[in-house]
């Protein structure tokens, strides 16, 4: 943790300053990796754990305390490390949530928060191709660690492990542009999370998020997700590890030996039509096997997901008060970007600023 973190952080009990209480010294890249911050106010005092500030040490919610552990373990072994091919499929990744909306030279010099960081693979790359001023990395799960020591080189990056629904932030709106992939509907209330990080952004700020999208997920919504939730989600890690293994192989198999040659042969644009994921299958053709095994394992051990229906989505928006674009992604999930509305009314006056309540 750097030092100058403390003024953006409060308690996230009562909202009062925090203060440095001790520490172990500060490192060769500016951190302090051992120590404790306390309350002004309530006296509450938190961890500084490997160069990391604790929040939320612990939950009473054994189903959201096995969610973060199963997470935790996924990326500590997929992430553990940021190596030059991780780099760029970090890289190549985050542009396509990003995309059709955003750039990474849209954040230069701008302060970013990525809400749920993992191991840190897509703060690490959006630190290093935006430009941003800071860029903040939270997540509930241990993980922090990892994304911790993958960053720790980056001068603009900090990570804090936090509650995105309780986050320890100063009332300040201090975010010009915050994002949140592939977390919010791995939460026990994904608006209630969504609403919590707008509360932190800037008057004219810009918000965007991922998650699983109702449509195009009915085959895996009725014959795998119950599985998960009854079984794989409980498994120990390493049960998880190497089944999700040797399903990815067989899918893999019918990737390779059928959807692409039909791809050849009848062009992508033609066979979305007619096979069930065949653009999820090809944006993972082209990453290679070991992201695409990443992505089961990923799918096999929440203890909570939700599938987000198009008309749920752009309703968390329009609670939110923001202008809005939503994008059908890969065929399965839901992208959408918002800003502040105030002052506007909903549809004549987001055409003129250039916004569309959908995007398909």
């Amino acid at each position: 943790m750097k030092e100058k973190m403390l003024k953006y952080l409060c308690c996230p009990e009562c909202s009062s300053n925090i203060e440095l209480a001790r520490h172990k010294g500060i490192d060769s890249t500016n951190h302090i990796t051992e120590g404790e911050l306390v309350c002004t106010g309530c006296k509450n005092t938190y961890p500084i754990i490997s160069g990391v500030p604790f929040f939320c040490l612990n939950t009473d919610d054994k189903t959201v305390d096995l969610n973060r552990k199963n997470f935790a373990s996924e990326w500590n072994y997929f992430t553990s490390s940021m190596g030059d091919k991780n780099e760029q499929l970090a890289k190549d990744e985050l542009e396509s949530y990003f995309s059709p909306f955003v750039q990474f030279k849209d954040l230069e010099d701008k302060s970013v928060l990525e809400g749920g960081c993992g191991g840190g693979r897509l703060v690490y790359a959006a630190a290093k191709y935006s430009g941003a001023k800071e860029i903040i990395g939270v997540d509930l799960s241990n993980a922090v660690i990892t994304a911790f020591k993958n960053t720790r080189h980056l001068p603009n990056v900090s990570i804090i492990q936090a509650d995105i629904t309780n986050l320890p932030f100063k009332k300040d709106k201090m975010f010009d542009f915050i994002y949140s992939v592939g977390v919010l509907h791995h939460m026990p209330n994904p608006y209630l999370g969504f609403s919590s990080l707008v509360e932190h952004l800037k008057k004219d700020g810009k918000i965007l998020a991922w998650v699983y999208g109702k449509e195009g997920n009915s085959l895996y919504i009725n014959f795998a997700d119950p599985i998960r939730k009854l079984i794989t989600s409980r498994f120990p890690f390493k049960v998880n590890l190497y089944l999700s293994c040797f399903i990815s192989l067989i899918v893999w198999g019918i990737i390779l030996g059928f959807y692409s040659p039909l791809n050849l042969i009848l062009k992508e644009k033609n066979t979305n039509k007619v096979l069930p994921f065949n653009e999820y299958f090809n944006y993972f053709r082209k990453r290679g096997f070991k992201d695409f095994w990443r992505t089961v394992f990923d799918k096999m051990v929440p203890t909570i997901s939700y599938y987000i229906s198009h008309e749920e989505f752009k309703t968390w928006f329009e609670k939110s008060n923001l202008e809005y674009e939503t994008y059908f992604r890969n065929g399965h999930s839901w992208t959408g970007i918002g800003k502040s509305a105030v002052g506007l009314s909903r549809d004549s006056d987001l055409q003129q600023h250039g916004f569309k309540t959908t995007y398909k």
